[in-house]
Formats: C-alpha cells, structure tokens, sequence
C-alpha cells in the first residue's frame, strides 16, 4: 500500500468544516454546491479548462448555503455585486495557482469510494441526478430536513448513500484494500483493473 495513500471513506468522514481557497473561505463543498455547479457548467465538476469564471463562480457558490445559492439565482443585481467582489479578491492571483488550488479542493470535497466496472459498464443509468438521490437517502433514511440535507458535505452524504447501497445488496462498492492496491499498481505503471468512479 502507498505510503500516504487514505481510504476515501476515512477522507469523507474527516473533511474539514471551512478551507482557505485562493484566499477565500469555503466550507466543504455540499450535495447542493455539486448540483449547482453541474447545473450552470462549472468546469470544475464539468469537462473543459477551467477559467477566471469557473474559480470566481466555484468560490461564490461554495459561499453560499442552498438557500444562499437559490439567491444568487433569483436576484441578478446581488449575483453581480457578489461576482464583483469576488474578482475583486482574485484578480492578482497567478491562473496557475488558482487552478491548482481549485482542483484541490474540488476533488478533496469529492472523492467517494469506487465501484468495480461490471462487464465493461458502471451499472445502468438513471433519470435523476445524483444529489437527487442523495437528497432522498439523507431525508427518507437519516431523518434530516431538506435544508440540512442540501447543505451536508457531497462525500459524506456519498458514503452515507454508498453504505446504506450495500446494506441492501450492492457488492459493486470496493474494498478499501483493494483501492489501495489498485492505486498502487497504477501508481507502479501496472495495468490492473480498476474501481471506476461513478458520480
């Protein structure tokens, strides 16, 4: 196993509650911060090279809580000052820098466990995004309100999500162990399978 290699269930559990990105704080990036930002394009969590845009809105959304984000969509003229203030903080900062920054915390607050490929797929599809289906579990089964929901951390509700998946039959969920030796072997330019993530 790699040295400083961290089972992502131990990751999701131990997230920190604010992070210091690019000189802005953030909480962890929640079930509703993924939803949005997939949702208007954000290319930290869509495909494409990230832009002034894509860290400016990333760090004005994970400011905002889902009531906060519902906000900066309904009101312009406050999505225009807060975009304002926002380039405002960032606008000296090195691209390279912000970028690197960005994609750290973005994929910190996101890694989940992984699932094994099954006969070339990850499973079948589904109608509904996932923070849909998180949503539903962290209400139905976690007895929390929808606010709270919305505003729990999107890889702790995954690996909520994930346990209660295997609690009624998914086997398709890896082993930490066997991450770790996947992710070692890559790691050794072996070709092994590997988990493949499914968001």
């Amino acid at each position: 196993m790699l040295p400083d290699w961290i089972s992502p269930w131990w990751q999701a559990a131990c997230l920190p509650e604010k992070w210091d990105v690019c000189g802005v704080t953030v909480p962890s990036l929640s079930v509703w911060h993924m939803f949005a930002l997939e949702n208007i394009g954000n290319r930290y969590v869509c495909y494409g090279k990230p832009t002034r845009d894509d860290v400016a809105s990333l760090l004005l959304f994970a400011q905002h809580d889902h009531k906060g984000g519902l906000k900066l969509l309904h009101r312009p003229n406050y999505r225009a000052r807060c975009m304002a203030r926002m380039f405002r903080k960032i606008r000296k900062q090195d691209m390279e820098f912000m970028d690197a920054a960005c994609r750290e915390y973005v994929d910190s607050c996101t890694r989940i466990p992984q699932r094994w490929q099954k006969g070339g797929t990850t499973g079948s599809g589904t109608s509904a995004p996932c923070s849909m289906h998180l949503l539903r579990i962290l209400c139905a089964d976690y007895n929390m309100d929808i606010e709270d929901g919305w505003n729990t951390p999107f890889s702790f509700a995954r690996i909520l999500y994930d346990a209660h998946a295997e609690s009624v039959g998914d086997t398709s969920i890896a082993k930490p162990e066997h991450e770790a030796l996947a992710d070692e072997n890559i790691a050794k330019g072996i070709d092994v399978e590997h988990p493949a993530g499914v968001n």
